[in-house]
């Protein structure tokens, strides 16, 4: 490839035609079909020097300058194709300061009450009128977003927390632990219990767009209160319908698995519920020293009570989305649900006490899943 450029009269001339290897001719028409802009007029300029076109005759042909057709078929001179494509870019600057930047920050971790604005929640155009005020920085909507991305945020619901936390937890969580060393073989029932109403739990499911499902009512709002009972060493599960949740009901399924857990002690973990420690209970409890109750720590829900997990798989499954006609239908589908509810299932659902069975004896094939009804 000879490349000659002549200065006469001001402007730039190709002495020869542009000579190209086959293999660059072939590399510039690939690419003269694939680039776009500004690339394919550079690979255009090279393949009409090529042909003969001097650089006066290509700049008038692409009404630009003759020194910039000029550039470009330096450039490809000296570094081939690659030398044709546009340079990194650093764009425009951003508009948001470092200073906006990290306030932006500081509000996202914070209500906007903190900074005076009576409101509970950002939103980007909140978030970009304070920036506004305060820094100069006005960003329209899309720019705030960009910010909020770039920033590590996105947009979520939060969680429900309790207010404080239990000053006994570390004690209860201890206890709990010596008990289990100290009968490592006993049953461990892990209880609670659960109010399913009437009303339909209303849950995500695949819809046609703009077609939501209609999911009725009832007129009374009937609810089946439920006890359950999970042996978290064997993952044999427990449950007794009853109309109420009262210490009566909690101290008639204690009473059916006295019977059924018949000898040595058994391990009984609760939470924090008046039933669980009304005098006629506490009573009950000291007439049956075998149940060595201990109490789970305060606010720790499903962290420490697998039952809770239960509940859980119970709603999504046979609660959700669905109406039913009576309370009489609401435990038919209850006791459906768990009839194949197996220990293996049951400890799956808690992985939290999954490590136990690991280093425990087999399950006791004579103790099954007691689906009783009140």
């Amino acid at each position: 490839m000879r490349w000659d450029v002549e200065s006469s009269g001001g402007g730039l001339a190709v002495a020869d035609p542009l000579l190209l290897t086959p293999e660059q001719q072939k590399e510039l028409r690939r690419q003269a079909r694939r680039a776009v802009g500004r690339v394919a007029e550079r690979i255009h300029y090279v393949l009409l020097a090529r042909r003969g076109y001097d650089v006066e005759e290509i700049a008038v042909l692409y009404a630009v300058e003759a020194r910039t057709v000029h550039l470009w078929l330096t450039r490809f001179r000296e570094a081939g194709v690659g030398a044709l494509d546009d340079l990194p870019r650093s764009g425009r600057p951003r508009l948001a300061s470092g200073a906006a930047q990290a306030e932006a920050a500081g509000c996202l971790e914070a209500s906007p009450e903190r900074v005076g604005l009576l409101r509970t929640t950002w939103t980007r155009r909140l978030l970009g009128q304070h920036l506004g005020e305060r820094f100069g920085s006005w960003l329209s909507p899309r720019s705030v977003a960009r910010l909020i991305h770039r920033l590590g945020y996105v947009w979520t619901r939060p969680t429900l927390t309790a207010k404080r936390d239990d000053p006994a937890a570390l004690e209860r969580e201890t206890a709990i632990q010596a008990a289990i060393a100290a009968h490592p073989t006993a049953p461990r029932l892990y209880e609670d219990e659960c109010e399913f109403h009437q009303v339909p739990v209303l849950r995500g499911q695949y819809q046609r767009p703009g077609q939501q499902r209609a999911v009725p009512t009832p007129g009374t709002n009937r609810k089946q209160s439920v006890f359950g009972f999970l042996n978290g060493l064997t993952g044999a599960w427990h449950f007794w319908l009853t109309l109420r949740k009262r210490s009566i009901d909690f101290l008639g399924c204690l009473h059916e698995l006295y019977q059924q857990y018949s000898d040595g002690p058994i391990l009984l973990f609760l939470d924090n519920t008046s039933i669980h420690k009304s005098q006629v209970t506490l009573r009950w409890l000291a007439n049956h020293p075998r149940f060595l109750v201990r109490y789970l720590p305060a606010y720790s829900g499903h962290q420490t009570n697998p039952v809770e997990k239960v509940w859980w798989a119970l709603k999504a499954a046979q609660m959700a989305n669905e109406l039913y006609a009576s309370r009489e239908a609401i435990q038919d589908a209850i006791c459906g649900y768990f009839a194949t509810f197996s220990p293996a299932r049951a400890l799956q659902l808690t992985q939290r006490h999954t490590r136990e069975r690991s280093q425990e004896p087999e399950r006791d094939p004579r103790q099954p899943t007691l689906p009783l009804a009140a």
